[in-house]
């Protein structure tokens, strides 16, 4: 087992989110900057150039670096430069990272990246083109053979000047003979199964009681599996989507709230992308949804969508988060007076907003 648990930071907030639920009961996350013992996160939507360097300030003896949580793959074009940064800035010259993510559908395989079976983007062209160092592939033949021959691969990788280890995995078995060929490199980064494991036991314990009271549930993703969710749970669950026709979607929105009574709600602006207006700014609507919400004595959000999630935050004044209880495959998180739930896109069966945060809801309405 390792002694010291890696220095880690994170391109958006929901990847940090899902680092520090993986990372169990006592982890923690600063917002936009550098916490001993905590994940980095970004202060605005995703890592800037100014905050990795402050976050590579420190001299771990490992570092990782959170990305691709999500349904969706994350925007290699933007991606490509911290990666670089990472790899240039961080003493180590060489990184070994994976963009797969079997559990969402999303695998890689000759470096080719293939979301539910059909192919999204060749990934090694794409970042070769993109980084200043040589890209290499451990490619499906030596995953499969498992961990020593990837380690072998990797040593080879870096003894031969690459700058990056493109990681194929198509399966969750896969993934962890990744996990366990990597977890003493010096720098990786990839979804939060990649992570290497953790120094002690106690550290994954949960010794928290989950947070009580008000709930609502505010949501702004746009992925396939929430607008499901959001589906299942409509006439469910007192439920209002969002009319941004409205003069003042807002202010409409605390008064249906108000008239709840309490109840756990869900209030949305997550639409399928034909009905998807793109001059309305949803995020900072909902950010203002919450501080009336927050005023009316609601502590407890569940936020669906990355910006959703750090407008909300960021109009609450939050900015570093504890993590604590865990609830429907998650962790609660805790900053200021309030506690947060971050769902990453593409996670949770069809009922999670149904049920999960709140099982005697279903189990009334059976019994009316």
């Amino acid at each position: 087992m390792l002694q010291l648990t890696p220095s880690a930071l994170a391109w958006t907030l929901q990847d940090a989110a899902a680092l520090t639920y993986a990372r169990g009961a006592g982890s923690s996350l600063a917002r936009g900057h550098d916490a001993a013992n905590a994940v980095l996160a970004p202060g605005g939507l995703t890592l800037s150039g100014q905050e990795v360097m402050a976050g590579l300030q420190t001299n771990p003896a490992r570092r990782f670096f959170s990305f691709g949580n999500q349904e969706a793959p994350p925007d290699l074009e933007a991606l490509a430069p911290v990666l670089d940064c990472l790899i240039e800035q961080s003493g180590t010259g060489f990184m070994v990272a994976s963009f797969a993510a079997p559990a969402q559908g999303r695998t890689v395989y000759q470096g080719h990246l293939f979301q539910d079976g059909r192919l999204v983007v060749n990934v090694h062209h794409a970042l070769r083109a993109a980084l200043s160092g040589r890209v290499a592939i451990v490619a499906h033949e030596t995953v499969a053979a498992g961990a020593p021959a990837i380690r072998r691969k990797l040593a080879a990788f870096k003894e031969q000047g690459a700058a990056l280890a493109l990681l194929d995995a198509v399966d969750m078995a896969q993934c962890a003979a990744l996990a366990a060929a990597v977890e003493s490199q010096a720098l990786s980064g990839g979804p939060a199964w990649l992570y290497p494991a953790l120094s002690s036991p106690a550290e994954a314990g949960d010794d928290t009681g989950a947070p009580e009271g008000p709930l609502a549930i505010l949501s702004g993703a746009l992925d396939r599996q929430t607008l499901f969710q959001l589906g299942a749970a409509r006439h469910l669950r007192p439920f209002l989507q969002l009319d941004f026709a409205a003069p003042n979607p807002a202010a409409e929105a605390l008064a249906w709230a108000r008239a709840q009574g309490g109840q756990p709600i869900i209030i949305a602006a997550s639409t399928s992308p034909g009905n998807l207006r793109r001059d309305v700014p949803a995020a900072a609507i909902l950010a203002e949804i919450a501080a009336g919400l927050a005023t009316a004595g609601v502590r407890r959000f569940v936020l669906t969508g990355n910006d959703t999630a750090s407008a909300i935050l960021d109009r609450l004044e939050v900015r570093s988060l504890e993590t604590g209880a865990a609830a429907a495959g998650l962790r609660w998180l805790s900053g200021g007076n309030y506690h947060f739930l971050l769902k990453p896109g593409g996670f949770g069966g069809r009922d999670l907003l149904v049920d999960e945060f709140e099982p005697q809801i279903r189990l009334n309405a059976t019994a009316e």
